[in-house]
């Protein structure tokens, strides 16, 4: 968060998987932009996604995810607005050459989206009272597109430290085999307890007095400058952090209320702009 006059320290403690996951969080007093708050939410993701990984393996469960393979990189990325800001922050601070590099793939996969359009989804094997149909649906017809993400290059992460949330909490089990495309017994994907994108959509959102929004991360650049006036926007950081505990905490209660029930591995989903 944005330096200001002393920090003030906020705990968050998240019931989850069984357990209670422990943070602390120095917030600086002053005012903070959306982008502000994209690096503690990644934090907060990894973190929880490290427990989840404990878990699967004291359970015995193979996870198969190995630097080098980048099979899920072709997946729809959506980024929430706080992240698509801190995006834009992150590529105008690389060096030119590598900053021009991934403008270039940006705009040449969003140019080949807003060409092909989604046209008619196929919608065999959805069933209708899903909530995440339409996240789904639009995954569906992106994975056609086969894109690979702007960010990759030679079977690496160009940014893997900045990943977005989604690919931090995206995790497989099985073999990698499973993960092939044309596959049609595909990997188990976990779900997370708690997803963090999706609080920070909601923090936005509240923020913004908005609904929540979510842009695919090859239109994200484009996207920014299209709205580069909300991203200079401020409020009080400590309130802010507080809110997004407030999220994430309400976002565990729920998980822990039904995690005996046989829909509990089901999230809400952002949908896509």
């Amino acid at each position: 968060m944005e330096v200001g006059c002393g920090a003030e320290s906020i705990s968050l403690d998240l019931d989850i998987l069984g357990g209670t996951v422990h943070f602390r969080i120095s917030v600086a007093r002053g005012q903070a932009r959306l982008s502000d708050i994209a690096p503690l939410a990644r934090r907060l993701s990894t973190k929880l996604a490290l427990v989840v990984l404990e878990r699967l393996g004291e359970k015995g469960e193979f996870v198969p995810c190995r630097k080098g393979c980048s099979t899920c990189c072709s997946y729809l990325i959506p980024l929430s607005v706080p992240e698509v800001f801190r995006f834009r922050e992150e590529v105008l601070a690389m060096p030119a050459e590598q900053g021009r590099a991934v403008l270039r793939l940006c705009l040449d996969t969003a140019e080949r989206i807003l060409e092909v359009g989604p046209g008619e989804f196929d919608t065999s094997g959805l069933a209708e009272t899903d909530e995440q149909i339409e996240i789904n649906r639009v995954g569906r017809w992106y994975g056609g597109l086969e894109a690979a993400c702007p960010l990759v290059s030679d079977g690496l992460c160009t940014l893997y430290e900045q990943r977005p949330i989604v690919c931090r909490e995206h995790i497989v089990t099985g073999s990698a085999l499973l993960c092939q495309a044309e596959r049609t017994d595909k990997s188990h994907v976990v779900a997370m307890p708690v997803s963090v994108v999706q609080a920070l959509g909601e923090l936005a959102a509240e923020l913004e007095q908005s609904d929540i929004e979510a842009v695919m991360l090859p239109l994200a650049l484009p996207w920014a400058e299209e709205h580069i006036w909300r991203s200079q926007r401020r409020w009080p950081a400590v309130s802010m952090v507080e809110r997004f505990v407030e999220i994430l905490k309400a976002a565990a209660s729920k998980d822990c209320a039904t995690a005996n029930a046989p829909s509990c591995c089901s999230g809400k989903a952002i949908a896509a702009p």
